[in-house]
């Protein structure tokens, strides 16, 4: 039955969650001197995935985020804008939430600096500090007097190697530091170096990536200085009790939301189960311009305190443009409103973390997102999901068909042919791992592969043959198992993108929240539902036309000429042959253009992106024979449309009379190897 297509193996079991700690994850709160971009967006994103994934695998997490309201920086601003402050900050803090709302960030408490909540949790940390004890007996908390240069868009004092010459600039927003002499409240980090040290070499303090830990450590040896805790020059802010010329920092103002927001001030219950409980995870992710005070101030300024202290940090990278960081003070940001407003939430967040490698700095491109967003998600996902269900329809009359029983998880000995299982039986845990390592492109690379692998499966199974063949046992479990996969690989891909999961249920007849939508197990989705209305997950973006749309394919796509070979031409100089690109391709899926008998439509991995190619190849090879095959594609030729389909390249082949030989390689390489 089938045409000798094997048996599907097993299919996985549910992924085994062996942590039951309770989880918090935050965000840094982020500074209202100016509206959000596309870092903060950045880390937002990632951070409402991971917890996502956490409760996807059922565990209790807490994700927190929020805005730095207080500071020179903040009273500068509302004043030149002619706003009281505090209505300065009202404004800019709803735009942070807008936008969040915007992106389907999933957060459980959103944290302003200004609020009662977190001022008294302040001021309670505050009165631990002044009575604290260091390991050597010195009070933790002293009087002194600073000198050096001030910064006051980071509102920090600059060492020299922190400076940039000349002109004393700040290194980060390369404006002129000021020197500045005052009256401080000091946090004697000097005591507690020892300390710091152990907790990092131990684990206790897990501090990714490894660069950045050992940046830290490097930090540590070159020995600590104390810090101020207090300004005397700053009027909005939290006033120092019994000292009325005084407001504290930002080092025990603004990162003590952490814990204010759990309502430490009142010893509250998420405080006790979400921070102080022994099988709390207390996770931050922060920006690597902040490492210093969140990876040795705040733990110190806890340990001080009688706080546990956080147990992990990752370090994002930079967002960058022309090689430039992103950032509000020099100008170059990428507003990500405008990105939600061109493309929707979920590819701007599919983007932000395919593209990059957590933890390391990455460039953004609008060419770039255009390709990710018509490759990955128009083509990919959004054809997989309309062939699939579309199939159902016609076949099935839209209703869910019940597959034969012993195709999911039950033996009976029956050899039916239907798909192999595309992925190894453990994707769903390797997927979820990779979530859990903060490695998101990692997860959506197994994600895809997948995706691409049903691509490829219906290509290969060719349900509308079994259609023909009224094979209807192995047609409906085909495409059960086809509806079942697709439930799976959105689940899983559903903490980057959930909105497009909401739609792919809906289109199911599922409910999202239904205990079948997301359970991790094969087999799970019902039979007999009725598909909900079917509608184009990600619609292409047309790019702008880069040449004449022209119905003539490209000279290499078929043979030139019938009969004997044409004439070599005369010879070119290697500099001309130099600016052909060729590089290695796996076809991952085919299709003939309809209304040409010439003319087949492929889509390509070159390794780090996919493409569609248009090759006039269709009276020498079947579609279906194409899939896994390894070719040699023009990778430099201004996209062509032929018969109204874009074509990004040219696939190489032999003419031998009648007959495309495409050209091939004898021995395995990976996709996207120059050739040469």
């Amino acid at each position: 039955m089938g045409g000798g297509r094997s048996r599907v193996p097993d299919p996985p079991s549910q992924p085994v969650m062996t942590d039951r700690r309770t989880f918090f994850l935050s965000t840094p709160i982020y500074y209202v001197n100016d509206v959000p971009h596309v870092g903060h967006a950045y880390t937002t994103i990632a951070a409402d995935t991971l917890t996502r994934s956490r409760r996807l695998q059922g565990r209790d997490a807490f994700f927190l985020t929020g805005t730095d309201e207080h500071g020179q920086n903040i009273e500068r601003t509302a004043r030149e804008k002619g706003v009281p402050t505090q209505q300065y900050c009202d404004q800019i803090a709803a735009v942070f939430r807008q936008l969040w709302d915007r992106l389907d960030i999933s957060y459980d408490r959103f944290i302003r600096t200004t609020e009662d909540l977190h001022v008294r949790g302040v001021l309670k940390l505050w009165g631990r500090l002044i009575e604290a004890k260091c390991p050597d007996g010195r009070a933790a908390i002293y009087k002194g007097t600073y000198s050096g240069w001030y910064c006051p868009r980071c509102e920090a004092f600059k060492d020299e190697d922190e400076l940039k010459q000349p002109g004393n600039l700040c290194a980060i927003h390369e404006r002129p530091c000021e020197w500045t002499e005052e009256e401080n409240f000091f946090f004697r980090l000097s005591a507690y170096e020892g300390w710091l040290k152990d907790e990092i070499v131990s684990g206790r303090l897990r501090i990714d990536p490894d660069a950045r830990r050992n940046e830290v450590l490097g930090i540590v040896d070159q020995g600590l200085k104390d810090f101020s805790v207090s300004r005397a020059r700053v009027k909005w802010g939290i006033p120092v009790p019994q000292q009325p010329d005084h407001v504290l920092y930002v080092w025990v103002d603004a990162l003590s939301n952490y814990i204010t927001a759990l309502d430490y001030a009142g010893d509250g219950a998420l405080y006790k189960k979400y921070w102080a409980g022994a099988a709390a995870e207390r996770f931050h992710l922060i920006g690597k311009d902040i490492l210093r005070f969140h990876c040795l101030y705040w733990p110190a300024l806890l340990q001080a305190a009688g706080v546990p202290p956080p147990n992990r940090e990752f370090v994002q990278g930079w967002i960058t443009k022309e090689g430039r960081k992103l950032s509000k003070t020099t100008g170059n940001v990428i507003d990500p409103r405008a990105l939600v407003d061109r493309y929707g939430p979920d590819p701007v967040r599919y983007f932000l973390l395919r593209e990059s490698t957590y933890g390391q700095d990455w460039d953004f491109t609008d060419q770039a997102f255009v390709g990710r967003y018509n490759s990955d998600l128009a083509n990919d996902l959004g054809n997989l999901v309309s062939r699939a269900l579309t199939m159902v329809v016609r076949y099935c009359g839209g209703v869910i068909p019940q597959p034969f029983k012993g195709a999911i998880g039950i033996d009976t000995g029956s050899q039916i042919d239907i798909p192999e299982w595309p992925f190894t039986s453990d994707a769903p845990t390797r997927i979820l791992e990779r979530y859990e390592a903060l490695d998101f492109a990692g997860a959506l690379t197994l994600a895809w592969y997948w995706i691409n692998q049903l691509n490829q499966s219906i290509a290969k199974q060719q349900p509308w043959e079994l259609a023909k063949s009224r094979d209807t046992a192995e047609l409906h479990t085909l495409l059960y198992q086809l509806l079942d996969n697709l439930r799976l690989v959105v689940l899983l891909i559903s903490p980057v993108m959930p909105r497009a999961a909401v739609r792919v249920f809906a289109m199911l007849g599922m409910d999202p929240d239904d205990r079948a939508a997301r359970d991790l197990n094969a087999g799970a989705l019902p039979s007999g539902l009725k598909l909900g209305t079917i509608e184009p997950l990600f619609p292409r973006i047309e790019k702008e036309k880069t040449v004449p749309e022209s119905n003539t394919p490209p000279p290499s796509a078929a043979p030139a000429t019938q009969g004997t070979p044409p004439p070599v031409p005369d010879r070119i100089d290697i500099a001309d042959f130099t600016k052909i690109e060729l590089r290695a391709a796996v076809v991952i899926a085919a299709e003939k253009l309809q209304g040409s008998k010439r003319l087949v439509k492929l889509q390509v991995d070159l390794g780090t992106e996919k493409r569609q190619v248009v090759a006039g190849i269709a009276e020498s090879y079947a579609p279906e024979s194409l899939v896994g095959k390894k070719v040699v594609i023009v990778a430099n030729l201004k996209p062509a449309k032929l018969m109204g389909a874009e074509s990004n390249g040219m696939v190489l082949a032999a003419s031998v009379g009648d007959k495309a030989v495409l050209c091939t390689f004898d021995s395995d390489v990976p996709p996207g190897a120059k050739v040469k």
